[in-house]
């Protein structure tokens, strides 16, 4: 799926696009298979041993690093990197026990991808009549990168989560 230049999705383009993210996410009775387990652990692993091989290069190939707009001792890439004064940090699982939201190994209540919203989704800037959330279009929470995120309305972020095609 290809959301370039799409910060957030109008009604419109949601519409359009629903079965694409739909089919993207796993429907509640999935949640329970043994499957999808399986697949939440082969990307967290696939996440992890990257992460270990990648942590000390400084920049990646097409990777991009703006400060945060409000935190400015972080700068983060559109690869889902972060920096602190200038070195990157190491990511880790949410200790909620959450799998596939990234958190600061030292900072464990900073969610990666809402950083990566906040830099390059301008997701503090939203101006909208109703509340803004931020979706993996991919379902790979481990996937934190600019091009796997865009912002829907709550409502339009619910529709795809339950899996059910609601009127927005």
């Amino acid at each position: 799926m290809n959301f370039t230049n799409h910060v957030k999705l109008t009604d419109e383009e949601f519409k359009e696009n629903y079965e694409k993210l739909f089919n993207a996410c796993p429907r509640p009775s999935e949640y329970k298979t043994d499957e999808y387990w399986k697949r939440v652990h082969e990307r967290q692993e696939q996440f992890f041993a990257n992460q270990e091989k990648t942590i000390s290069i400084p920049e990646l190939p097409g990777e991009k690093w703006v400060k945060h707009p409000t935190i400015k001792t972080y700068e983060v890439s559109n690869l889902g990197r972060v920096k602190i004064k200038g070195m990157i940090q190491r990511q880790i699982d949410d200790p909620d026990g959450k799998l596939g939201y990234l958190v600061l190994e030292k900072y464990t209540s900073v969610l990666v991808y809402q950083l990566v919203a906040d830099c390059f989704l301008d997701r503090l800037n939203q101006s909208s009549v109703e509340r803004l959330a931020v979706h993996h279009i991919d379902n790979n929470g481990y996937d934190c990168s600019e091009d796997n995120l865009i912002m829907l309305t709550e409502k339009q972020h619910n529709a795809i989560h339950k899996n059910e095609m609601e009127e927005v």
